[in-house]
């Protein structure tokens, strides 16, 4: 039984749900997985550049974990996480967007889309248009991107709706800028072109027609007066 129960063990993919327990060998805990919850660490079973070559979604997983509970991704699987994102290529759209939303609904989105916008930007390559993406106007003290990671932080919301209409809102403004002579930058429609992108997006992630035109329709009056 013990044997098997390594085996298992050995299958998994972090070390946080890499223990078993029995009645005759009592906790089982090869990878001290125990310990990584106690200090609320996301490790790899073994070799995470192995476990990401086995299953990219993986990537995502752990920025899944590492965002509903809190937890930080340790040096050697972050490692990995930077240098293998782009074979999340391989994986199907639905498996994204399953571990994508549950990202998006956790308290710290911001957090990770922040350390992990790389990743993000791949199969959201959109968000690669607004990073660094200055506004220059004076009710805007940030970029583009920056403005959408505090709008996610302040979001009080923990509506999958509200927080995709949150992280989608602005996608227009690099695309619906108009620049004053006084060197003031306006974004007079960015709602309409931001919907627009929003539209295209959840349709290439195949969301469910009421979730789609929920989040274009916030997204798009989001700046109605």
């Amino acid at each position: 039984a013990f044997g098997t129960i390594m085996e298992d063990c050995q299958r998994r993919d972090f070390t946080i749900n890499a223990m078993a327990y029995n009645d005759k060998e009592g906790l089982i805990d090869p990878f001290n997985g125990l310990e990584d919850i106690k200090y609320k660490k996301i490790n790899c079973v073994g070799c995470a550049k192995d476990r990401f070559e086995e299953d990219a979604l993986r990537i995502l997983r752990a920025i899944r974990f590492a965002a509903q509970l809190d937890f930080t991704i340790m040096p050697d699987t972050n490692l990995e996480i930077h240098k293998q994102y782009k074979s999340l290529k391989n994986i199907s759209i639905e498996r994204i967007n399953s571990e994508f939303c549950k990202i998006v609904s956790s308290n710290s989105f911001c957090v990770q889309l922040l350390l992990y916008k790389d990743v993000f930007s791949l199969f959201v390559p959109e968000l690669n248009d607004i990073i660094d993406f200055p506004q220059n106007n004076p009710y805007h003290a940030y970029n583009v991107f920056e403005h959408t990671v505090y709008a996610i932080e302040h979001c009080e919301s923990e509506d999958l709706v509200v927080k995709l209409a949150v992280f989608f809102h602005d996608f227009g403004k690099p695309h619906s800028y108009q620049d004053g002579e006084d060197g003031i930058r306006h974004f007079k429609g960015h709602g309409k072109v931001s919907a627009e992108i929003t539209d295209a997006i959840m349709k290439r992630f195949k969301f469910d027609n009421e979730t789609r035109n929920n989040v274009v329709e916030l997204v798009y009056y989001h700046d109605a007066t």
